[in-house]
């Protein structure tokens, strides 16, 4: 195997461990069953948290999972898809998780 090939499939389960604590600690913050959270879940329709509860728990998740190195810019967050991919600095495309080609 050689080191490119590595190095994808080392940040590819890095990223997918990234959001299996990140829907873990949605789940405890919500009381809720994590095999209720996917990428996919509406912050608001499926899970209730009204604009400020979005705020909140993305500064929590922020503290907890960053190093402080999360970009400043404005980003719209509606799916917990949106939320890893802003925890984890990628571009969303803001419908649940998918990452904007850099180009």
């Amino acid at each position: 195997m050689d080191s490119a090939t590595l190095s994808r499939r080392l940040s590819a389960l890095k990223e997918a461990s990234l959001a299996s604590k990140i829907c873990t600690f949605i789940a405890e913050y919500l009381s809720v069953d994590v095999e209720s959270i996917t990428t996919d879940s509406h912050l608001s329709d499926d899970l209730g948290l009204d604009l400020l509860d979005v705020v909140e728990l993305t500064i929590l998740l922020e503290d907890q999972f960053t190093r402080g190195d999360v970009t400043n810019e404005t980003v719209q967050i509606e799916f917990v898809g949106d939320l890893i991919c802003h925890i984890d600095g990628q571009s969303c495309d803001g419908k649940g998780g998918g990452t904007v080609a850099q180009g």
